[in-house]
């Protein structure tokens, strides 16, 4: 029976099924046929999470997406918005050589087309999932690459310095790099609607530290302070809160803080 036919309306699941009951021909065959990203984004969904994926599929569902591309305006930035919902997986995996093509091929569509669409979650991935000996150069991470980028300092300030400061020589140097700036790593808390210090990470990070037998007297005091002065910024919030909705969120970043400043 032709692939066409079996598709019906749920490709991902006809997909993942070929694969478990160990059809190669047949998934390969699906997969050769894709007829567009937004097709393509399911297949690679559906080969990426099916452990009997043999490398023989995951290579050609990949190489089928990075095909469903068009070099022109705005629909290479849709294909990109569709791409970055699954890189994480190939960092996870550290399938370095497609995160490198699909970067070489996203970040080169953002210069020569100008449609930057979603390139920069690109970027942020090295931030989130690079070891700290990569260097994002490999990874097509230079500033002369990436001119379209509006490095924002309220969101991107982190990601520039870490793509400006790496590689480093040590993962000491890159811990010690880390810690000095902590404020610009923090995590968004839901219940209060903003970044909150990272406390896990920073401690985490110090006791990687140690682990290396390496003094961490610096670091001394940090989160207190970090936490402090979060506390503070806090109540002030809270003490000017209008609305119902403002009054919760800071009150929930209160009360989250004194938490940790107790522990």
């Amino acid at each position: 029976m032709p692939i066409s036919d079996i598709k019906e309306d749920k490709p991902r699941e006809v997909l993942a099924n070929l694969i478990k009951e160990g059809q190669e021909e047949e998934a390969l065959e699906m997969i050769a046929e894709v007829e567009n990203y937004h097709e393509g984004e399911e297949f690679v969904f559906a080969v990426l999470r099916e452990d009997a994926s043999s490398e023989k599929i995951v290579e050609a569902v990949l190489q089928a997406f990075l095909d469903t591309r068009s070099n022109y305006y705005r629909s290479h930035g849709y294909w990109v918005h569709s791409l970055s919902h699954f890189t994480k997986y190939l960092w996870e995996r550290r399938m370095d050589d497609w995160v490198k093509k699909f970067n070489e091929v996203s970040f080169r569509g953002a210069n020569e087309l100008q449609d930057s669409n979603c390139s920069d979650r690109l970027v942020d991935d090295f931030v989130s999932y690079a070891n700290w000996d990569d260097d994002p150069a490999d990874f097509h991470l230079t500033f002369d690459n990436l001119e379209w980028m509006e490095w924002s300092e309220d969101y991107y300030a982190y990601t520039r310095a870490r793509i400006a400061s790496a590689p480093f020589e040590t993962e000491e140097a890159f811990l010690r790099w880390w810690l000095r700036r902590p404020e610009e790593k923090t995590t968004f808390d839901f219940d209060a609607q903003q970044n909150l210090v990272d406390v896990s990470e920073i401690k985490a990070k110090i006791e990687r530290l140690q682990a290396l037998n390496e003094d961490v007297s610096e670091f001394d005091g940090l989160i207190q302070g970090l936490l402090t002065k979060q506390l503070q910024e806090a109540e002030a919030k809270l003490a000017d809160a209008k609305a119902d909705y403002e009054r919760e969120r800071a009150e929930a970043a209160v009360k989250k803080t004194r938490e940790q400043l107790a522990q």
